[in-house]
């Protein structure tokens, strides 16, 4: 996103001045501030990296999500896939959450988990990760888990998702009761497979929202024949 003068905003090639874009919630993000919606944080700010290489939830978005969940958070466990700054991670928090774990592959990114958790007074209820979703899911007992709710928003490219929830629901990191909150283009339908179900999907602008549950594969007939 180009920068703009303080003013009235630039001229086009044509001439007529160009309207500067509204502060929206992703303006805001790019800046490097991202606002806490709700809970004992609500209003708190996080930092937020600068640029276009984290795409934060915007903050009505963020509202809905933690609207669905209502007092499932209370007590939770959540891990926070592709975390960003930690954003829905710490906010779950800030809604009651007790645990959360954080995991983005850029370092950057892990260290302003680290530092907004400290920010909060919440450095001894978080575990931040640095490093690759498939090889975190691999991991043999990944910090926290099983998780009472995953917040998983991949990059939006062809396959991600395929990929990722198999890993996430293929071993015992989600809870029997718990679920994952999937944010996907509108256009991109979740996969199902076996151990998940794809449930409710919330739309919100290009943004859609889906809440994946684990599923138990029916027990096999060992009567006779």
């Amino acid at each position: 996103m180009g920068s703009y003068p303080s003013g009235r905003g630039k001229k086009s090639a044509s001439g007529r001045r160009l309207r500067r874009p509204r502060r929206s919630d992703s303006f805001r993000a790019v800046a490097g501030e991202i606002r806490i919606t709700g809970g004992v944080f609500r209003g708190r700010r996080l930092r937020s990296p600068k640029g276009h290489t984290v795409r934060p939830t915007a903050a009505r978005v963020r509202e809905a999500v933690f609207s669905v969940l209502g007092g499932r958070l209370a007590g939770a466990r959540v891990l926070d896939l592709y975390a960003g700054a930690g954003t829905l991670g710490l906010e779950a928090m800030s809604r009651g959450a007790a645990f959360a774990a954080f995991l983005d592959r850029s370092a950057k990114n892990a260290a302003l988990v680290r530092e907004n958790a400290a920010a909060l007074g919440l450095a001894s209820q978080v575990w931040v990760g640095c490093g690759d979703a498939l090889r975190f899911l691999a991991r043999k007992g990944p910090p926290g888990a099983p998780y009472d709710v995953a917040f998983v928003d991949p990059p939006y490219r062809a396959g991600a998702l395929g990929r990722v929830l198999p890993a996430l629901f293929g071993a015992d990191i989600i809870a029997p009761a718990g679920l994952a909150v999937v944010e996907h283009p509108r256009e991109l339908a979740v996969p199902t497979g076996p151990g998940w179900a794809a449930g409710r999907t919330y739309t919100y602008g290009t943004t859609a929202i889906t809440l994946v549950h684990p599923t138990r594969p029916a027990p096999e007939d060992g009567g006779p024949a």
